[in-house]
């Protein structure tokens, strides 16, 4: 049985998570399992594997989504795991470089899927925050904080995803001119 690492670490930015499980394989532990706020490592070859995390739930329907799945398969990409929303994909370093997206076209609607999830979840938080914080009690009070507190949070990668869709919307315009 192979040497495994459990690390606990809790991210709201998707593109630091994934540096740090690429930083994890540099060093030699290589993606196992993941969850929320938990990372399983197993010991590896240093600088094996070059990792790209995606969030897979609006690509469509699970028939599409498989099929995506199946197509990165076959170009020699392999599923970490899926969780949730989220998928792990690593590829051999040997193999060169690895990119999910690499026109700015597909970069674009990318961040619009994870925008869109950011908005959800922030507008979702602020309702609740509001409607708790307007109600008597000092129980939906405290619930009330802590829903505005998130959404305070989930503001932070919003701002960048919105951002980052700007640059590309940019770009876009740059060559296509």
């Amino acid at each position: 049985m192979r040497e495994r690492k459990l690390k606990i670490r809790f991210f709201i930015d998707y593109e630091k998570e994934e540096k740090w499980v690429n930083l994890m394989a540099v060093k030699g532990w290589n993606l196992y399992s993941f969850g929320l706020g938990y990372y399983t490592f197993e010991k590896g070859d240093p600088g094996q594997y070059i990792y790209r995390n995606e969030m897979i739930h609006n690509l469509g329907v699970k028939d599409e989504r498989d099929e995506y799945i199946n197509f990165l398969q076959s170009s020699g990409v392999e599923l970490v795991k899926v969780f949730f929303n989220w998928a792990y994909f690593r590829k051999k370093a040997s193999e060169g470089p690895f990119e999910l997206y690499s026109d700015i076209t597909s970069k674009l609607a990318y961040q619009k899927r994870i925008c869109k999830l950011f908005l959800i979840a922030f507008f979702i938080n602020v309702v609740a925050g509001i409607s708790n914080l307007i109600l008597e009690e000092k129980f939906n009070h405290y619930t009330g904080l802590v829903n505005i507190g998130l959404a305070v949070i989930l503001l932070i990668p919003l701002l960048k995803v919105l951002r980052k869709q700007r640059n590309l919307k940019q770009q876009l315009t740059i060559f296509n001119d």
